[in-house]
């Protein structure tokens, strides 16, 4: 059984279907629930695909960390230049 934890907790929080990220895969829902539930292997293609859809590292979509350092940095890069500046300030500060 092939272990991808991560791949119904993303599709819900984008609010997408089997159906419709099947569809991004160019497969079915049932082949993409297979992938879902662990029962078949994912091709690799598929996984950058997801990863690239929901934003992640291939590590964190696949369990291999459990926070996502990728996912982090297009937040700090998303957010205006005055509140990222205090951001890491405050960062900065907790470390000492």
């Amino acid at each position: 059984m092939y272990r991808y934890r991560r791949l119904k907790d993303l599709r819900e929080d984008s609010d997408k279907t089997q159906r419709e990220i099947g569809a991004l895969l160019g497969t079915t829902q049932q082949q993409y629930a297979k992938y879902e539930a662990g029962i078949q292997e994912m091709p690799a293609h598929h996984l950058l695909t997801l990863a690239d859809f929901y934003g992640v590292s291939l590590d964190y979509l696949v369990g291999r960390v459990d926070t996502d350092i990728e996912r982090l940095m297009q937040a700090l890069l998303r957010m205006e230049p005055g509140k990222r500046t205090r951001f890491l300030a405050a960062a900065e500060e907790g470390e000492n």
